[in-house]
């Protein structure tokens, strides 16, 4: 009797353990915070953005954590003449806080296409943008967002020269070293006479092509500056 007892208190105890490990599993799956606002239209101060060390995990358009990160293979132009190829890896480190509304707004370490300071929701990616002859206003914009359709045409800008903007669902593959892509958007911004950017993103992984072509001051022909493409990636 004594060891049938001792028996089963032994398995309600392994029971136990097993149950708070699948517990705590479940708990880490769930860590990835899906992020639904749209702060379009938003104008932030500087009293309201603060510096913080961020650890949460953001599911949506653009998967970001700190862990994260995307290497690209760089090959760099000076106006049209090629310079070299370089490895640029992509990472989330720096993020601000809008104390007003309590979004996470990321800063990216390289140039990929993508905003110098941006939030991703489930649908697209916000900018924000300091306010022009201001020292503490930022405005929030939406900068790439899913059309509703196959294609959508809109007004953008690369700082304060007005640009074209067009987002169109691609139905090719894009074929980089990291695997090829389908079901991707283009999303293109150009200025005729100053500045193309095509970014190539795979909605719910990022950038996966970034062509950038730009102006020489005084000459209004665009030439290419950088071609990235996608070598590897890594997210939780």
């Amino acid at each position: 009797m004594k060891k049938t007892l001792l028996s089963l208190l032994i398995g309600s105890i392994i029971l136990s353990a097993c149950q708070k490990e699948s517990i705590i599993e479940m708990a880490a799956e769930a860590a990835c915070l899906p992020q639904s606002d749209d702060p379009g239209q938003r104008s932030y101060t500087c009293e309201v953005l603060e510096a913080v060390s961020y650890t949460g995990k953001h599911c949506g358009f653009l998967p970001i954590s700190t862990k994260n990160y995307w290497i690209y293979q760089d090959s760099l132009f000076d106006n049209g003449t090629f310079l070299k190829v370089q490895y640029d890896t992509l990472r989330f480190t720096k993020a601000l806080k809008s104390h007003t509304d309590d979004l996470i707004w990321w800063e990216p370490n390289i140039d990929i296409g993508l905003p110098a300071r941006l939030y991703s929701n489930e649908n697209g990616i916000f900018q924000m943008e300091k306010r022009m002859f201001t020292e503490c206003f930022w405005d929030a914009s939406k900068e790439f967002v899913m059309p509703a359709g196959d294609s959508a045409k809109y007004l953008t800008h690369f700082d304060d020269n007005a640009a074209f903007g067009r987002s169109v669902k691609l139905a090719e593959t894009i074929q980089t070293p990291a695997g090829n892509f389908s079901d991707c958007v283009l999303f293109e911004k150009d200025a005729k006479f100053y500045r193309k950017d095509r970014v190539y993103f795979k909605p719910g992984l990022g950038v996966v092509k970034y062509i950038c072509e730009k102006a020489e001051m005084g000459n209004p022909l665009i030439k290419l500056q950088q071609i990235s493409t996608l070598v590897k990636i890594y997210t939780e």
